[in-house]
């Protein structure tokens, strides 16, 4: 389930915003609730799939692991190993002592169309690149929030999808069951077939290494269990979000029947 202030939404529409916030302790970073063993279970099964495709690291950034590592409370040698396998979060790291603060090192097991082998070593921007309107909106301003980020003061953001399956894992490998799935999807069964995915994300700046490490916590449940306010705000989000954003998304091959049922839920037709 998706806790109330992970809920991605407050207005009716789409917009593209960075809506970074400062935590209130740098405590805060990492949560941890109900679903914590099935989740870390979940992680150990994929890093018994295929463990560097799960968890990467470059030379160089041994340092800044051992800092996420200490975050954690957690111990072991390969330290970005260790401290993913110790929390919820999905766990990356970008250095700042770089030129456009390229990633170099994660541990990232649910991750949403993408991942590390798509990824590793190259740019904060070339990370987003596919994201529409990117460079041109919310990316140069997303690059100085890291840069001017200040050690002992992490933000946090929340990010948001709609999917065909509640499953945390999808990342690249996945694809092709996806859109199976989401051929799945028609008017009379969208609320129960879509998920939402709301994605709470924190930024921390690293004391001794210059870098950032970047979290990613993922929450996942049917929109049939969204409250009526949270179903009627969404219906207006995916409504006014542009055909490019659903597309990069994977919201767009079951976008219409999606709002088609929520529009009969909400009488909002």
């Amino acid at each position: 389930m998706i806790p109330a202030h992970c809920f991605p939404f407050v207005e009716p529409r789409y917009e593209l915003k960075i809506g970074a916030l400062p935590l209130a302790s740098p405590d805060l970073v990492f949560e941890r609730d109900d679903e914590y063993e099935k989740e870390l279970a979940l992680k150990r099964a994929c890093m018994d799939y295929d463990a560097h495709y799960y968890c990467q690291e470059l030379a160089g950034s041994e340092e800044a692991q051992r800092e996420v590592l200490a975050m954690t409370g957690a111990d072991g040698e390969f330290a970005i190993r260790a401290a993913g396998d110790a929390v919820q979060e999905d766990l990356l790291i970008l250095d700042c002592g770089q030129a456009g603060l390229p990633l170099i090192a994660g541990h990232l097991c649910f991750a949403n169309a993408w991942c590390l082998d798509d990824k590793m070593g190259r740019s904060f921007m070339e990370i987003h690149g596919p994201v529409p309107e990117f460079p041109t909106t919310i990316g140069p301003s997303s690059e100085k929030l890291l840069e001017r980020l200040k050690v002992g003061r992490p933000v946090g953001r929340l990010n948001w999808a709609v999917k065909s399956t509640g499953q945390l894992d999808l990342t690249s490998r996945w694809d092709g069951k996806v859109a199976e799935w989401n051929r799945e999807v028609d008017a009379r069964n969208a609320g129960e077939r879509c998920f939402m995915r709301a994605e709470r994300q924190t930024l921390t700046r690293l004391e001794r290494s210059n870098c950032v490490l970047f979290t990613v916590r993922t929450y996942t449940q049917t929109v049939a269990s969204l409250t009526r306010e949270q179903k009627r705000i969404l219906l207006g989000v995916l409504r006014t979000c542009p055909e490019a954003m659903l597309r990069y998304k994977g919201i767009w091959p079951f976008a219409p029947a999606l709002m088609e049922w929520l529009g009969e839920y909400t009488n909002e037709l």
